[in-house]
């Protein structure tokens, strides 16, 4: 079955070579519109495989909901697939964390194994947006390990000198509460079906592999609110405190 490859971002052609050394035939020209192309935006980068979108544009949850309801009126199933699209996976893979209903997921699973580094090895999130959520939280999370390394890190020949660390810690403080936003606005589409008060529980529940997990997203997302909402709520109180009184 032939894939038809939907945007014109310059990625789409690592993917491209990826799929076809996979053994998948795609067409002739680098980034020929679907047939259906004419029902879609013009900003969408996707991959169209029998009747399923898979999704390569990373997108808030909203959005990813919003496409997912305009695939569904086009008689299409809805996968959001995201990852690092960078030349080396052509060789290795991509790192995917992908979300998506089961039986979006059945039809979009050749292509999904073609893009990852082995068949399977590709992080099911939930539904359709918790791809495209999980690896933003990952990149937050990596991007904040690399501050820190920034923080006391010096060029080769220079003076060591003391990190800044009260700017270290505001941007910190500044990329905690991107996060907790961004938690918020996904268990505000995805309530869960019963609020999680023991924080142990939900960490025994998070440590189970992910095919283990019917919805790995909104256990990071609660850990993420337990972690980060706590936290910033005592950091505002103490800021109060601290202030000097009139």
């Amino acid at each position: 079955m032939q894939i038809i490859t939907l945007g014109n971002e310059p990625y789409l052609e690592w993917i491209r070579r990826r799929l076809t050394a996979q053994g998948f035939g795609l067409p002739a020209e680098p980034f020929p519109s679907p047939p259906a192309s004419d029902a879609f935006a013009a900003d969408w980068q996707a991959l169209q495989y029998g009747g399923v979108l898979l999704d390569l544009k990373r997108a808030t949850p909203d959005s990813c909901a919003a496409r997912e309801r305009h695939c569904r009126e086009l008689g299409l199933g809805y996968v959001d697939a995201a990852a690092n699209w960078q030349a080396p996976g052509v060789q290795q893979g991509f790192a995917l964390f992908v979300g998506g209903s089961d039986r979006a997921l059945d039809g979009a699973r050749p292509v999904l194994d073609a893009l990852a580094p082995l068949p399977g090895a590709w992080l099911h999130c939930g539904p359709a947006g918790s791809g495209h959520f999980v690896a933003t939280v990952f990149e937050a999370l990596s991007y904040a390990f690399g501050l820190l390394l920034q923080a006391g890190w010096t060029a080769p020949g220079e003076t060591p000198r003391p990190p800044d660390w009260n700017h270290f810690f505001s941007q910190q403080k500044e990329l905690a509460a991107n996060l907790l936003q961004l938690s918020r606005l996904y268990l505000a589409q995805h309530p869960p079906q019963q609020e999680a008060h023991d924080p142990w529980q939900l960490l025994a529940h998070f440590a189970l592999p992910a095919y283990q997990q019917s919805h790995y997203a909104l256990i990071l997302t609660q850990l993420i609110e337990l972690a980060l909402g706590q936290g910033l709520a005592l950091q505002a109180i103490f800021d109060s405190l601290s202030q000097p009184r009139p």
